[in-house]
């Protein structure tokens, strides 16, 4: 599979003086792109020409050693084309040449090669699929460099200057786009639509790459894992589907084994693995998209939450060919669902006045309706509530722009039909005069009043009477609208449209 860097592979020579005749070699190499978190990243093949001076063939045997500024990830000693995971030596003619050597010493990888002697003008030796760690150089375009010597052929000078065997070291993956989606959490409705797509580009060209079937120097296929980030709410399920929508990858284990079902996903800490089953394109940038399916089921209202993607090439792991570090080539992450919506409903009263318990005086009264007990849907005709017990938080705002502390209920249990622990009980009703709110410093009031309740489906009425020739009433307005979005696309609880 062909990716890239910019090895300047420098090449330097050693020449021994022998009485044989000696010949020089012409030196080639391929420039693939590479993907920075490799810990085995095949680095481009060497191919070395010889060109005998006199006579026509090489004479003398002679040995051709590479150094690598990089360790070799693959070592293992196989000679000629067998060794389909290790370093390769390839010959023309059907004369092979022998690997002496793959070895590393201290930071460097060595190939040592022995050239025989009587070969003709035009023998090649191509030195192939030797892999190092670049996991550390990402976008360190001269991270990996080789020098070569001989003994009894020498490379000319002219061909020995600055050799590429590799263009780029790149990130793999880009960070995900994505097509988002959102549910209400008071009913789980998707809005736009209950499908989220998740779009993973490649870093660059062919950086996907083939499957271990086509490149047999490979021993697994690419795979992509998708990590998930934030909070999935109970009650929600994420369903990632058997293949990316062009079948290029299928849905494997953590090791790539292919597992082509859809996967039911309701826990962040669940990571997702696509294995390449058919190879890509090298001449397009090509993208893994996948829709995932979101559904809601309850119990509602669900729990606030928002949940993000990242994608990480693989296999992860410490034998085979490929692999990648962990983290290294993690992406950004990307945002693709929102639950939220409308778990309160908020009340106002646009006059109350209290002037205490003076003989005479205005006071004000209010009650609160917990109506998520309800007759159902079947009584009804329409969705009915779900039960939910919460609290109650009153904020006061005087006419005269001064500041008055806000009044929470679970502060005050077994208080005007609260529980014991100071919430309203579904079909429970919560009554007090608005004195009875007061913090100890206030004796008097004049002006509105926000009352947050942490249950949907809250409805109110004040009272203000002076218990004597004078008692008027009105309903609370409902300031939730069911038109307006708390977040674009999605549409809150309740409301009376006031």
């Amino acid at each position: 599979m062909k990716k890239t860097i910019l090895i300047a592979a420098v090449m330097f020579f050693a020449l021994s003086v022998s009485a044989f005749a000696q010949s020089s070699f012409t030196i080639a190499s391929e420039k693939p792109i590479v993907a920075c978190c490799g810990l085995a990243e095949p680095v481009g093949a060497i191919s070395f020409t010889a060109v005998p001076v006199n006579p026509a063939t090489l004479t003398a045997q002679g040995t051709l050693t590479i150094a690598y500024t990089q360790p070799i990830a693959n070592t293992g000693l196989t000679n000629g084309a067998g060794g389909i995971y290790n370093v390769q030596v390839v010959t023309t003619g059907g004369v092979p040449a022998t690997l002496e050597n793959v070895l590393n010493i201290g930071t460097q990888g060595v190939v040592v090669v022995t050239i025989p002697a009587g070969q003709p003008t035009g023998y090649n030796v191509t030195v192939r699929n030797v892999r190092v760690n670049v996991s550390t150089s990402c976008n360190t375009p001269s991270a990996v460099t080789a020098s070569a010597s001989s003994v009894n052929n020498f490379l000319t000078v002219s061909e020995t200057d600055q050799i590429q065997v590799l263009s780029g070291i790149q990130p793999a993956l880009l960070t995900p786009t994505v097509t988002a989606v959102a549910v209400d959490a008071s009913n789980g409705t998707t809005t736009p639509t209950a499908t989220a797509t998740i779009n993973v580009q490649e870093g660059f060209l062919n950086a996907f790459g083939l499957t271990s079937a086509t490149d047999t120097t490979q021993t697994s296929g690419k795979i992509i894992r998708l990590t998930l980030s934030g909070t999935l709410p109970a009650g929600v399920t994420l369903t990632f589907p058997a293949s990316d929508n062009s079948a290029m990858f299928v849905r494997s284990t953590a090791a790539g084994l292919p597992a082509a079902t859809p996967l039911a996903v309701t826990s962040i800490a669940t990571k997702v693995y696509y294995v390449l089953a058919v190879d890509s394109l090298a001449t397009q940038q090509e993208t893994f998209i996948i829709s995932v399916g979101v559904s809601a089921v309850g119990p509602y209202p669900l729990a606030p939450g928002a949940v993000s993607v990242s994608a990480h090439i693989g296999p992860i792991d410490t034998t085979s060919y490929p692999r990648y570090s962990e983290g290294t080539c993690e992406t950004a992450a990307t945002q693709f669902l929102t639950v939220s919506g409308a778990l309160t409903t908020t009340l106002m009263v646009p006059y109350a006045v209290d002037l205490g318990n003076t003989e005479g005086a205005y006071q004000t009264g209010i009650v609160v309706s917990n109506t998520t007990k309800d007759p159902g849907t079947a009584a009804m005709g329409f969705l009915q509530a779900i039960p939910q017990t919460g609290k109650i938080t009153v904020y006061f705002y005087p006419a005269n722009g001064t500041s008055v502390a806000t009044w929470v209920s679970t502060s005050f249990p077994n208080f005007g039909g609260l529980d014991a622990n100071g919430k309203l009980a579904p079909g429970g009703q919560f009554t007090a005069m608005v004195n009875q709110l007061f913090p100890s410093t206030v004796t008097s009031f004049a002006g509105y009043l926000f009352i947050i309740t942490d249950f949907t489906n809250a409805h109110g009425e004040f009272f203000i009477s002076n218990f004597d020739n004078f008692t008027h009433g009105a309903l609370m307005l409902v300031v939730n609208n069911p038109n307006v979005s708390t977040l674009v696309g999605r549409t809150v609880s309740e409301g009376l449209n006031q």
